[in-house]
């Protein structure tokens, strides 16, 4: 035999060893995704991002790797929205209310008392009507990978106790720039102020503004009972967090590591609605016990505000669809 025939099937194997690593299917590649919020790492929607992470890493068995940014590590609510958007940031949550420039109707969740509960939340967000709106974010350019959850939000101030809409005439109220939100505390008399939550702090302490308005768990976690001695619970607003993805991203997966990314949202969006709930009632006592003043509204006084903002629904109607605020109303008898 000679030396290039002892040879051969050397060179067969590293030739068939060279073809399998060209070869390898994109599934063994490693993916990174990169998953943003703006709220504190002890938040619900913080945690449940790492509920995500840990899902889908164990499910892909590392080929897929999830890197967490809370508490605005890659900027506020607004920038993380732009960079999804863009692809140069693969997830995000945030409140939908920043998503209604590239969603109108997801404005619907912003109307003032647009649910009487969280079940009947939950049953308009998992049913038809969510469905729907999961198909106009995905026009948009983005993959609803949950509607999550910050609870209702409650009027704060550094001036007086909120018991009625009277109470709020002149005082400067932060908002989120949106423009249903913000109509509706002008209705109620206030000043309101678009702010990005980063700002609102230092805005609190140097008297820029009065209040705020947020769920209990963001005004403790983000310690502004420090610069704010009421708290009025009025639950005007709830605030949907939707946790979202580039579409175009998610698409290029492939079926496999699409169905690993479906299957770790719905764990995260399971843990996510059940901490926050149980979150509310823990935070409250803490705001208590950090020496907040509770003012639990009458259903009188929660009556008239409804009355107060109702013109919100009509002045929006074009813009939202007069059938979608139809159903909407449908759901909460």
């Amino acid at each position: 035999m000679s030396a290039s025939q002892r040879r051969s099937p050397m060179r067969t194997l590293l030739a068939l060893a060279l073809t399998l690593t060209l070869a390898a299917p994109a599934a063994a590649q490693e993916v990174k995704i990169r998953f943003a919020g703006n709220l504190p790492p002890a938040n619900s929607n913080s945690r449940a991002m790492e509920v995500f992470k840990q899902e889908v890493e164990k499910r892909s068995g590392g080929t897929m790797k999830v890197d967490v940014f809370p508490a605005m590590q890659l900027g506020g609510a607004k920038d993380n929205l732009d960079q999804v958007k863009s692809g140069t940031l693969q997830a995000a949550y945030l409140s939908t209310a920043f998503m209604t420039g590239y969603v109108a109707k997801l404005g619907v969740f912003n109307l003032p008392f647009v649910f009487k509960d969280r079940e009947t939340a939950f049953k308009v967000l998992d049913g038809p009507i969510g469905k729907e709106l999961e198909r106009e974010m995905e026009r948009a350019g983005f993959k609803n990978l949950g509607f999550w959850e910050n609870g209702w939000r409650h009027m704060t101030n550094s001036k007086r106790a909120i018991a009625t809409p009277d109470d709020l005439s002149g005082l400067k109220i932060r908002l989120q720039n949106n423009s249903v939100h913000l109509r509706t505390f002008k209705l109620l008399g206030a000043n309101p102020v678009p702010m990005d939550i980063k700002e609102v702090y230092s805005a609190m302490q140097q008297g820029v503004i009065d209040g705020h308005e947020n769920p209990y768990c963001n005004t403790l976690n983000l310690k502004f009972y420090e610069v704010q001695k009421y708290l009025s619970v009025s639950g005007h607003f709830y605030d949907l967090m939707g946790a979202i993805m580039n579409k175009r991203f998610y698409d290029g997966l492939g079926k496999d590591r699409q169905a690993i990314v479906d299957q770790a949202s719905r764990a995260a969006t399971e843990f996510q609605r059940k901490q926050a709930a149980e979150d509310d009632l823990k935070c409250l006592d803490q705001l208590k016990q950090k020496g907040m003043q509770v003012n639990t509204m009458s259903p009188a006084a929660l009556a008239t505000f409804r009355a107060t903002t109702l013109p919100v629904y009509k002045e929006f109607e074009k813009e939202l669809t007069k059938e979608l605020i139809d159903r909407f109303a449908a759901a909460n008898k």
